[in-house]
């Protein structure tokens, strides 16, 4: 039996989204843009999507964009916010971003734009006073993740998107590690651009969406047909948006009952470990995080060397590192939480979600134990210098 604790990167599929795309691909899919009857039936599927989507977020049906996942939405957010304030030279993040946030801003950086890189806490809170303070005339976006995917810390967002108003900004939250994971409103959250994306909530990679209000200006991500809005061309994704729809349907529905039980898992989980591993230590904030999120600090080994043996032993967890050129980076989210590059080689992301068991969680609190213990004896040297 293999157990998958890696949610964060991309959940099983849900019951839902695995009826839509078999009811659809039934009927025959069809091209949204065409009149005749396939066609028509095609967009009634595709809008049925949209509003479903919609509702994760308590939006309007016209202010979701399909796109084809979190990063194809944020990359939009950012050149489609850039693009209408063209003028403007300035962009506030945080140090703690997704690549897809950080990347394309390094990118713009090089070409001269002014970016702000808050740092956060060492719990992973950024702090919205700071990010508001920074806040002028100049600015053209604040882009911020609602949730850290690697720690799960919340973010509060305070004043920001009242100064951001205020200064003529455009501010866009990443989401996609908070949608269907705690409750969402974007008119509550007073955000400009949101980024939604499927596999988080148990729909098939590859679809995603940006929510853009319908008062705000952004540039269009793709020329050429009037699809969605004229905001990005082309023809839909239609079976991704309908699985999409299906999954955030069901996360709406199943939310508060999902966090309630995922919270105690994840307790029960980190408490048996922590009672079979003297030193382990939690990163991100006891509360204020996603429920289903553990990012743990194993003592006296590698993080890959843990990975690769509980994989072994049929335990799928995530390093939340990056791996370039064939090596394996620290975190930098850890790095900027004032972590040494030491503690964060050394830690691993549990990420659990909607179909995790009790059963499956006391069965990998037994194999984490047993492998930490193996492996910390096996390569106690090898660690301390790969580790130094």
């Amino acid at each position: 039996m293999r157990i998958y604790l890696d949610h964060n990167s991309g959940s099983t599929l849900r019951p839902e989204a695995i009826a839509a795309l078999n009811a659809l691909l039934l009927e025959g899919e069809g091209n949204p843009a065409a009149v005749h009857r396939a066609g028509q039936r095609a967009r009634r599927a595709l809008e049925q999507a949209r509003g479903q989507v919609a509702a994760l977020v308590a939006a309007s049906p016209s202010e979701i964009i399909f796109t084809s996942g979190g990063t194809e939405s944020n990359n939009f957010a950012i050149a489609g916010a850039l693009g209408a304030l063209s003028k403007r030279r300035k962009v506030i993040t945080s140090a703690i971003e997704h690549s897809s946030i950080l990347a394309p801003l390094l990118n713009l950086e090089n070409r001269g734009l002014e970016i702000v890189r808050i740092a956060p806490d060492r719990e992973g809170r950024v702090s919205p006073k700071e990010i508001a303070a920074a806040i002028d005339e100049t600015t053209a976006l604040i882009t911020l993740g609602l949730v850290n995917g690697e720690v799960g810390t919340v973010q509060h967002l305070g004043e920001i998107a009242r100064r951001a108003a205020s200064a003529g900004a455009i501010f866009h939250l990443d989401a996609a590690q908070a949608a269907g994971r705690i409750p969402l409103e974007v008119d509550a959250l007073g955000c400009d651009l949101m980024t939604l994306s499927a596999h988080k909530l148990g729909a098939p990679a590859g679809s995603g969406a940006l929510f853009v209000r319908d008062d705000c200006r952004v540039a269009p991500m793709l020329l050429g047909g009037p699809q969605e809005n004229g905001r990005r061309a082309g023809t839909p994704n239609l079976l991704g948006a309908v699985a999409f729809g299906a999954a955030a349907q069901a996360a709406v529905r199943a939310l508060a009952v999902e966090a309630a039980r995922l919270g105690e898992l994840t307790a029960g989980l980190f408490s048996l470990l922590a009672a079979g591993i003297h030193g382990l230590k939690c990163n991100g904030p006891g509360g204020d995080r996603i429920s289903n999120t553990l990012n743990l600090t194993f003592p006296g080994v590698l993080g890959e060397s843990m990975l690769i043996a509980l994989d072994l032993e049929g335990v799928e967890v995530s390093m939340g590192s990056a791996c370039a050129a064939g090596a394996v980076e620290p975190s930098h989210v850890l790095l900027a939480m004032g972590r040494s590059a030491r503690e964060a080689r050394s830690s691993l992301r549990l990420s659990l979600g909607w179909n995790t068991t009790a059963q499956e969680v006391a069965r990998a609190a037994e194999i984490i134990i047993r492998v930490w213990r193996r492996v910390s004896e096996s390569e106690p040297i090898a660690a301390r210098e790969a580790l130094a």
